[in-house]
């Protein structure tokens, strides 16, 4: 008996399932109807539903359902689009080709490209295809890495080579809607843009790099067709007054490009600091460095740059990875020869602010560090003069404060919000990459300030300079320790989330020499044969890497190793000449990042 499994994929549909025209037709024309809801909660409208609780994809959703088709013994899934309208007899036209020729896909037609540019044998699109749910299944079903754009023509290149047959309808039995398209002159020919969103615009382009270094070897013309249609897309876009799309476009297309081994699944999560979709970026390679612990996928949000790690780890798991970290003892001192010549005394002075977070060293109020480490840097605030508090997860660490009698908790943040006195400064030194939720972390910390007070944000950064050379042996990415490494962007969206207001940011090359020095040694510290050999490495690529970084964030701002983020509780609106209550006190410390010059640190 031949069954069909009926699937519609839903992302922010606007209205009432059962009121989309998507859900509305085919239902009669279905043996089941089964709705895919991507990132989307509310009513199922007594509908079948499967429920991702962020956006995995299209590729990812269809899987699911080919999944429930296989299992329920369906021998088709016709897909369908949320803003997709089905003709009353689309479903039973795809099933007399099937049937006549066979198929193993049927496909809506779609006309050929203006410049022969189609990289596989149609431009189709996946909304209206009927497919055999047995030979999907015994093929894979759909390359997640692609998340959205791209899937249907690789699959359908898959089932190709297979040696099965795809067939395209001889007339379409929909009407698909792709975004906001519209009409421009370009070149005095008419040509239509889909008016995507810049989102999708990267998505798309991070789907078709990811193709195209795919193909390069075995195929180098498709790779080159793949290549030109985003190329003319992104000239169109630049037609169209559309720059945003167009630049989205070229930074997805280098992304994909640039991966290597992309998780085979999507993200089971959504980008911490933005709740965007998470692509596969690369699979991080193990660190040498601290020994423990295995390397994970790390996934890239396409909307503020983040990278994120696509499993979170439970806390038996996450406390294993600290047993012997480093941060547990006080560095060794260098010797005397080498502290005559590094750091240099702009570093020096660099460095100085970063230790105090960019606050003057003077008793101006209450200070808790989050994640503080051994504790060295609570000592130096105590000596002059401030209230100081500490807190980490690590039972080893803090360990030189408490032995000057500073409290430092070993619970987390979130806990201290009811038992401890409101702050003027938290800071979080390469703290906020470390937690499962970033986002968490931060809200504590805003509810823990006095009204005058900050918080201070020193983190990797996800588009330095180091990541875009050495993606996946990027120093920055620790695996697996590092859960959420920000960008500025993501630090902006999420102050906006949590109500604050961002006095300072900017990214700084000041620990080039740690970031993109290490980088430069990965690769040969394994190769060398003596201890004496591999510290000649990194004192050697240390000074290159900071040579690097400064040529690098002169060319652009955005490219430095760190990013630093200082921002308060957002003031509530005055009437015109009335002043904010206390708005006096602590006034030394509160004004400190006011006194921070933009650029200055990474010049």
């Amino acid at each position: 008996m031949v069954r069909t499994l009926g699937v519609v994929v839903v992302h922010e549909p606007g209205m009432p399932l059962a009121d989309m025209p998507a859900v509305r037709d085919l239902r009669p024309q279905v043996d089941e109807l089964l709705i895919v809801r991507n990132g989307h909660s509310g009513a199922t409208d007594g509908l079948r539903t499967i429920t991702f609780p962020t956006n995995r994809g299209t590729a990812a959703a269809w899987n699911a359902a080919l999944g429930v088709a296989a299992d329920e013994g369906h021998t088709y899934l016709y897909l369908l689009d949320q803003d997709s309208i089905p003709g009353p007899d689309a479903v039973s036209s795809a099933h007399i080709r099937a049937g006549a020729e066979a198929a193993a896909a049927v496909v809506q037609p779609a006309a050929r490209s203006r410049f022969r540019l189609d990289p596989f044998p149609w431009n189709t699109v996946a909304s209206g295809s009927l497919y055999d749910v047995g030979i999907l299944r015994a093929l894979g079903g759909f390359d997640e890495r692609l998340f959205v754009d791209e899937v249907d023509h690789e699959l359908h290149a898959r089932l190709i080579d297979a040696g099965h047959t795809v067939i395209a309808l001889p007339a379409a039995t929909i009407d698909h809607r792709a975004g906001t398209p519209r009409q421009i002159r370009l070149a005095g020919r008419r040509a239509v843009l889909s008016g995507h969103s810049v989102e999708r615009r990267r998505l798309q382009g991070y789907s078709a790099g990811l193709l195209v270094r795919r193909y390069l070897r075995r195929d180098p013309a498709t790779s080159a067709r793949i290549l030109l249609r985003q190329i003319l897309t992104m000239v169109k876009d630049l037609g169209g007054g559309e720059r945003a799309s167009a630049g989205a476009l070229v930074a997805g297309l280098l992304a994909g490009a640039a991966t290597s081994i992309p998780p085979a699944e999507a993200a089971r999560c959504a980008c911490p600091y933005c709740e965007g979709p998470l692509v596969g970026r690369f699979g991080a390679v193990p660190d040498w460095r601290f020994g423990t612990g295995a390397p994970g996928d790390v996934y890239r949000c396409p909307r503020c740059g983040a990278l994120a790690a696509g499993k979170v780890p439970d806390a038996d798991e996450l406390a294993a990875w600290y047993s012997e970290y480093y941060t547990h003892t006080v560095e060794p001192p260098p010797s005397r020869l080498w502290r005559r010549l590094w750091p240099t005394p702009r570093r020096r002075r660099e460095m100085d602010r970063l230790k105090w977070y960019f606050t003057p060293p003077a008793p101006a109020g209450r200070f808790l560090e989050v994640g503080t480490g051994s504790g060295e840097r609570l000592v130096q605030f105590a000596d002059a003069g401030w209230d100081v508090v500490g807190q980490d997860i690590d039972p080893k660490a803090g360990h030189l404060a408490r032995d000057r009698g500073i409290e430092v908790h070993g619970c987390p943040v979130t806990d201290l919000v009811g038992r401890e006195e409101p702050f003027d400064l938290i800071g979080l030194s390469h703290v906020l990459e470390h937690a499962t939720d970033p986002a968490g972390m931060l809200r504590a910390c805003a509810t823990l300030l006095t009204p005058s007070g900050r918080i201070c944000v020193i983190s990797p950064n996800a588009q330095g300079l180091g990541r875009l050379l050495f993606g996946r042996w990027w120093f920055g990415l620790e695996q697996p320790r590092h859960l959420a490494i920000p960008t500025l962007d993501s630090l902006e969206r999420l102050r906006v989330r949590l109500g604050l207001e961002t006095e300072h940011a900017a990214t700084m090359a000041t620990n080039g020499a740690v970031i993109l020095g290490g980088s430069l040694a990965r690769p040969l510290h394994e190769h060398l044969p003596s201890a004496g050999l591999r510290r000649g490495v990194r004192a050697s690529t240390a000074l290159l890497g900071q040579m690097v970084g400064r040529v690098a964030i002169r060319l652009d701002r955005r490219v430095g190793e760190e990013v630093v983020w200082t921002g308060r509780l957002a003031a509530p609106a005055l009437p015109p000449g009335v002043a904010a209550p206390g708005a006096a006190t602590h006034r030394g410390q509160a004004d400190g990042a006011a006194h921070v010059e933009p650029g200055v640190i990474g010049r």
